[in-house]
């Protein structure tokens, strides 16, 4: 009698655990079908950059320099556009380079310029082609050819091996904030009395913004600069990575799978699924940030056109984002 009561015991003890795997399994496939897949393969790394023709001095010295990549560091750019149909890419209004560093323990954002001056390759959507030149803005790539375009750029110029990215629009960053109960962010004077001119409640200090207000907040330049707007975008995705992480076990699934239904990326699915296990392991790494270019107003220059971008010292900026994700 003994033996059959240990052994009905176990077998409840087997049942609940197989039970219990079984729904994780389940529900993991489940969050793991909800974002819009790009699954076009790996970006290869360009060879003959020193052919390309209308490349500056400062640009060919910044292609000399090969290819950064670390076993350590997982490299994911956060992309948000302004994209209202679906027919086009969008403008990257934010560009951040999430650097994941399994080593330091640390999450490092790196946000670049929008207008830095980049040469850009001729891999358009055929639909943007007649607007595609080899030298233009950086937030061009994007509009002309969609994150891939972006990435091959940024590979170009940052030599950066960054090969994921995640990518979501207004709308849905909107939808984000809110499912999470909007984010903390510390208004300045200036920046309180813009968001009153735009019809919202707030005052300088401390203020929990939801997702319109986060949105209206993160898109701010007339007060300042494009400097700044880049600043306040970090103070967001860095307010949202802290409210993911301080949240409990049993609201965070709703999050995740907000976050998911609104995901557009080329993430594959085994490695999206390590991402979400280690969840509550990154709750641990700090968060540091860095403006790309180092320069700021010192590197703004205009075009022959007029256009006002920023003419970077290549090697420096490269030397800069590694150090950065390194340290």
């Amino acid at each position: 009698m003994k033996r059959s009561k240990i052994a009905i015991t176990l077998g409840l003890v087997f049942g609940i655990a197989l039970s219990a795997v079984a729904f994780v399994y389940g529900y993991t496939r489940y969050i793991l079908s909800l974002p819009t897949y790009d699954t076009e393969g790996p970006i290869p790394i360009e060879t003959g950059l020193d052919q390309l023709p209308e490349l500056e001095p400062s640009m060919k010295e910044g292609m000399k320099i090969p290819v950064y990549s670390n076993p350590e560091i997982r490299h994911i750019m956060l992309i948000g556009t302004d994209r209202r149909d679906s027919d086009s890419y969008g403008r990257s209004d934010s560009m951040i380079l999430l650097s994941i560093n399994e080593k330091t323990k640390k999450f490092h954002l790196t946000s670049f310029g929008r207008t830095i001056w980049v040469s850009i390759p001729k891999e358009t959507d055929p639909r943007y082609k007649q607007y595609w030149s080899p030298n233009y803005a950086l937030n061009a790539a994007h509009t002309w050819g969609g994150p891939r375009l972006l990435l091959k750029t940024i590979q170009r110029n940052f030599r950066i091996d960054v090969q994921e990215y995640a990518k979501v629009d207004f709308k849905s960053f909107v939808k984000v904030i809110d499912r999470v109960g909007g984010v903390s962010i510390n208004l300045t004077k200036a920046e309180a009395s813009h968001l009153r001119g735009q019809g919202f409640n707030v005052s300088a200090g401390t203020q929990l913004l939801n997702g319109d207000l986060a949105l209206a907040y993160s898109r701010i330049r007339k007060i300042d600069s494009d400097w700044n707007r880049t600043g306040r975008q970090r103070a967001v995705i860095e307010a949202l990575i802290k409210k993911i992480r301080s949240m409990s076990p049993t609201s965070l699934p709703r999050v995740v799978e907000d976050i998911m239904k609104n995901l557009e990326t080329n993430i594959d699915k085994g490695q999206l699924q390590s991402y979400i296990l280690n969840v509550f392991s990154y709750r641990n790494y700090d968060i540091d940030e860095l403006l790309i270019p180092i320069e700021k107003y010192d590197a703004m220059a205009r075009t022959k056109s007029g256009q006002e971008v920023y003419k970077i010292n290549w090697v420096n900026n490269i030397n800069a984002i590694r150090s950065f994700i390194e340290k």
